[in-house]
C-alpha cells in the first residue's frame, strides 16, 4: 500500500503516519507477537523514512500507551482490576484520553512538524521511563 502511496504523498508533500505500541520499543512477556509487529512498524518507518525523504515525504510512528477507548473497556472482564494494574505501571497514573491522541497525531501531520521524520513518539505518560515486570496473578 505504501508503494502504490507514493505518487500521490510526493504531490501532495504528505506524510505518513503509522500507529504502533510501546511493546515495539520494549519486551513484553504477555504479548510476545504483538511486541514483534510493532518493532518491526517501528523499524518501517525509519527506513522508509530514509528512501521517502528525498521526495519530500515524512514518516513516523505514533506510540499510544494506554488510551481508554472502546477497544480497552470490551478486553477484559474486570477493566477496572486490569486498568489499576496498567495504571500503576504509568508514571502519570492515568489512562491517555483519545483526544489528546488525536491532537497529537494532527500535531505530526502538520508543517509544524515539517522537520520529523523517522520518529518514534510516545505519548504513553511516562510508561516507557519507567515500567518494571508486569505481574498477572
Amino acid at each position: 500500500v505504501t508503494e502504490l502511496a507514493i505518487p500521490y504523498l510526493e504531490k501532495t508533500k504528505g506524510c505518513i503516519i503509522n500507529t504502533t505500541a510501546p511493546g515495539g520499543q520494549k519486551s513484553n512477556p504477555i504479548l510476545v507477537h504483538t511486541s514483534i509487529a510493532k518493532a518491526g512498524l517501528d523499524h518501517f518507518a525509519r527506513n522508509y523514512a530514509a528512501i521517502l525523504a528525498p521526495k519530500g515525504i515524512r514518516v513516523n510512528n505514533l506510540s499510544p500507551g494506554l488510551t481508554d477507548t472502546p477497544a480497552i473497556s470490551g478486553r477484559y472482564n474486570d477493566i477496572q482490576k486490569m486498568a489499576d494494574l496498567f495504571i500503576s505501571q504509568i508514571p502519570l497514573g492515568r489512562m491517555a484520553k483519545p483526544e489528546e491522541m488525536a491532537e497529537f497525531m494532527a500535531f505530526m501531520a502538520s508543517e509544524k512538524a515539517s522537520y520529523l521524520t523517522g520518529q518514534v513518539i510516545a505519548v504513553d505518560g511516562g510508561l516507557l521511563i519507567y515500567s518494571p515486570p508486569l505481574k498477572l496473578d
